[in-house]
């Protein structure tokens, strides 16, 4: 095996983890990719550091983590492709379970949305969405806050 270049062994490695799903195995693998080059952006170059790989047996995926400084918490990427679908209860037991537990302020994860392209597209979900109200607001307060928005506009 001394051809194989060491980049496909990580993606034998993830199989070997234990995740049943090759597509979630497959796309674990173009996120790990995206993670761990570098990418010019503005005559700076962005790397982050300490990528790694893990398996969730509960879960039955591999997620990944990664530091944006040397010295900063590292935040966990759960590889998604793009035509699975993810509902607010997966993002919850995400947030519950791969997070850590003393940190209920802030239980942030980053969705990656991997397609077989190699496109990946990376959202941020936080636990700090406040629910909406009891009941919406009536059309009377609605024009009348933006009568007042309107208002101040013109001054």
């Amino acid at each position: 095996m001394a051809g194989i270049s060491p980049i496909f062994n990580i993606l034998k490695e993830f199989r070997q983890l234990g995740c049943s799903d090759e597509t979630r195995c497959s796309a674990a693998y173009r996120l790990y990719i995206h993670l761990c080059e570098n990418r010019l952006n503005d005559s700076k170059e962005r790397h982050l550091w300490d990528v790694q790989y893990h398996y969730a047996k509960h879960l039955d995926i591999v997620y990944l983590t990664a530091r944006k400084e040397q010295d900063s918490p590292a935040d966990i990427y759960i590889p998604v492709p793009t035509f699975d679908d993810v509902t607010m209860g997966d993002i919850d037991r995400y947030q519950a379970e791969l997070t850590d537990p003393t940190t209920t302020d802030n239980r942030t994860i980053i969705i990656a949305f991997c397609d077989p392209s190699s496109s990946v597209l990376l959202y941020k979900m936080t636990n700090t969405i406040k629910p909406m109200e009891d009941k919406p607001p009536s059309k009377n307060k609605l024009s009348k806050q933006r009568f007042k928005v309107n208002r101040t506009d013109d001054l």
